[in-house]
């Protein structure tokens, strides 16, 4: 049986009585309060409900320009906290609209261009004072502004309530690294002209803030080393890295084939050693080679795939950069391994010359060819 939840519950205590009674939660709506006459003009004067050391910037701002094109887009207030991030508030009076977060997301990505300089300039058009003085408020505020740039961009939405359709998108931003997260208002009446409004930190939740900082750290570090490991296609990191030079000559690995194989390859290509060769096109893994027998463009596996349906052998699949070799003798295969070992590998051209190639991560399959209609149509095409 699913456990039902609670909703909160608040009571009045008089201290001298100790009689209690109950606080009605009500709408900020029901009880006449205004977003921007009255929610906006709190939040300026009490960042704290927002977080904590944030002065703020300006509000309403709209004086955005995005390719020498003015935007009408307004955010509702704009603070910089002590560590020189921006922080984009969005404040909705009563429960946040299913696009309330790409609203904000949107107004953050315009303040991402923000400098130094255009903070201080909106500081003291808004607080009405000079931009040497707005410069100084900052740079106390957020040291790290006296010789650098603001931080990455942060989001807070403020509502009275958040639907699973807002809170689904924050906890997958958040999982994505960007710092979003939702505040919810309360307000509860004490009495006919007065009433308690409290905010409180839903998104992420204030206790797990740290644990996914770490987290989100640990999955960076795990993600960069999976980067580093994970296998790649042979013939786009030999491209992507420049490592051979166009027209290099590649000549058949006959090790590569097996028992069956190996004597009849080696027979065709003894009756006609252009059987044999091929050049590095440099156009990526669907032409990767050009046969010097025809002068066809294949992928590395396609031609010997093609090479083996023609003679009749069988064959499972096919690891192509391992059945060719560059001028030194090694394998497309082991030319690929070493760009990951290696902060540049140079690897003879055509001509005798050395190409530089930069460091990259591979793995030596260039794929598996199973079909023998596709290795046909690879064989027949051509540039």
């Amino acid at each position: 049986m699913a456990t039902k939840q609670h909703s909160e519950f608040a009571l009045a205590i008089d201290l001298e009585s100790r009689d209690a009674t109950e606080l009605v939660e009500v709408e900020l709506s029901e009880i006449g309060i205004k977003e921007r006459q009255d929610l906006q003009r709190w939040v300026e004067d009490y960042p704290e409900l927002i977080g904590g050391d944030l002065l703020l910037i300006t509000t309403e701002f709209n004086r955005w320009e995005l390719k020498q094109e003015k935007v009408a887009d307004r955010l509702d207030v704009l603070f910089l906290d002590s560590d020189g991030h921006p922080l984009v508030a969005e404040l909705k009076r009563g429960e946040a609209g299913d696009a309330t977060e790409l609203q904000a997301l949107k107004y953050a990505a315009y303040c991402s261009s923000l400098t130094s300089d255009e903070l201080a300039e909106e500081y003291a058009t808004y607080h009405e004072t000079s931009v040497e003085e707005a410069h100084e408020t900052l740079v106390e505020h957020a040291p790290s502004l006296d010789e650098g740039e603001p931080g990455a961009v942060r989001v807070q939405l403020l509502a009275g309530r958040f639907g699973p359709a807002v809170t689904t998108v924050v906890l997958w931003l958040n999982d994505l690294g960007l710092d979003i997260g939702c505040i919810e208002i309360r307000v509860r009446k004490l009495s006919a002209d007065q009433a308690v409004l409290v905010s409180r930190q839903i998104l992420p939740p204030p206790d797990a803030a740290d644990f996914l900082v770490r987290r989100r750290k640990r999955e960076e570090a795990e993600e960069k080393k999976e980067a580093r490991e994970k296998k790649r296609n042979a013939v786009t990191v030999i491209t992507e890295n420049g490592a051979l030079e166009v027209d290099t000559e590649l000549s058949l690995v006959f090790q590569s084939f097996n028992e069956k194989q190996r004597p009849v390859i080696e027979a065709k290509v003894g009756e006609n050693s252009d059987y044999g060769k091929a050049h590095w096109t440099g156009k990526g893994s669907r032409h990767a080679i050009r046969w010097k027998l025809d002068d066809n463009t294949y992928s590395v596996s396609g031609l010997v795939a093609y090479m083996l349906d023609e003679l009749g052998l069988y064959r499972s699949g096919i690891r192509g950069p391992l059945f060719w070799s560059v001028p030194d003798g090694r394998t497309l295969n082991e030319v690929a391994e070493q760009l990951s070992a290696s902060d540049a590998e140079v690897v003879p051209g055509p001509d005798g010359s050395e190409a530089e190639a930069a460091p990259g991560t591979v793995s030596g399959d260039e794929g598996l060819v199973v079909d023998p209609l596709a290795a046909l149509e690879s064989a027949n095409g051509s540039d």
